[in-house]
């Protein structure tokens, strides 16, 4: 698919619905691993899905943390934030199929979190930028949005891929031992 092929105007940003859980799990699988995502999304805060004609072909998911969920989540790491803040937004993931990356799709739909972030009252928002070697999938896409670096926590997903028995594309069978990027942002 090119460019031209593509504009921005064929998308469209929906809140994700039940029935596109197999979509938005095989999109997961493809991009960060098998048994990634699954109908427990569903309550997560802000799920949102981008289509194209019917194709769902990304989606974006988000909750709402407080302080202690953010220490868990950093591990203890220090992050400066207004005490303030009782309510945090965690963007937990973010992919788009393979097919239809490169075309603004990540960008929209982070844009669009953003937007129901700030709809809600959240003045913080933080994210995970998976790193597989030494790319972040995250990285450009995060930092163009205005988004911090904050720091590296290794084997980020340990724990949770053992507890929810998924794979990584990267390192195959549980334990997942692929790194993450923190990054945060002040939403205005």
């Amino acid at each position: 698919m090119t460019n031209k092929q593509l504009e921005k105007k064929d998308i469209t940003i929906i809140p994700m619905k039940e029935s596109m859980i197999n979509e938005v799990a095989q999109i997961a699988s493809m991009t960060l691993g098998s048994s990634f995502v699954n109908e427990d999304i569903l309550n997560n805060d802000i799920n949102l899905c981008a289509k194209i004609d019917e194709k769902i072909v990304a989606y974006a998911t988000s909750k709402f943390i407080d302080l202690d969920y953010l220490k868990k989540i950093t591990k203890d790491k220090k992050i400066i934030i207004n005490d303030e803040y009782k309510k945090i937004g965690y963007i937990d993931s973010i992919a788009v199929h393979e097919n239809y990356s490169g075309h603004g799709i990540g960008t929209l739909l982070l844009k669009s979190t953003i937007s129901k972030l700030k709809e809600n009252n959240i003045k913080f928002a933080i994210m995970a930028g998976w790193k597989n070697k030494e790319q972040v999938n995250i990285r450009g896409l995060a930092l163009k949005e205005g988004f911090k670096e904050e720091f590296i926590i290794e084997n980020f997903w340990k724990e949770d891929s053992i507890k929810f028995n998924f794979d990584c594309t990267a390192c195959g069978k549980p334990p997942c031992l692929c790194s993450a990027i923190i990054y945060t942002k002040e939403l205005e």
